[in-house]
């Protein structure tokens, strides 16, 4: 069920740069949650030049967003955060200023893959 989207300006990471990032996300993810590879999926989408903003002007901003289910404790989520900051930086090299990383969550019960709706990770 891990879903990240990745928003970047066009160009800022070539198609290699982003099977790099793709794989090392998949392995920090399924290492940290103890979840299998193939449960881990990354979108990558790219901007226009010029349209990207921070603080009103022009700028490459890069965002990255992870969609998991609840039940993950606050702590797992800052350590996680972290990481996923790190990964992200390194490989777009932009600035603090220009980079978002966010965790959004919804209940298993409101989520399918396979074809099923997700398991409560409470009681897996």
């Amino acid at each position: 069920m891990p879903l990240y989207t990745l928003i970047t300006q066009d160009g800022a990471l070539s198609r290699d740069a982003k099977a790099r990032l793709a794989m090392d996300l998949t392995t920090l993810h399924s290492d940290y949650a103890g979840v299998s590879k193939n449960w881990v999926h990354v979108v990558f989408q790219d901007y226009a030049p010029d349209s990207g903003f921070t603080a009103g002007e022009p700028a490459a901003t890069a965002a990255l967003t992870l969609l998991i289910r609840t039940v993950r404790s606050p702590e797992y989520k800052r350590e996680l955060l972290q990481r996923l900051w790190t990964l992200f930086q390194t490989a777009t090299g932009a600035p603090d200023d220009r980079i978002v990383v966010g965790i959004q969550e919804l209940p298993a019960s409101q989520a399918m893959e396979t074809g099923q709706i997700m398991p409560d990770i409470a009681n897996e």
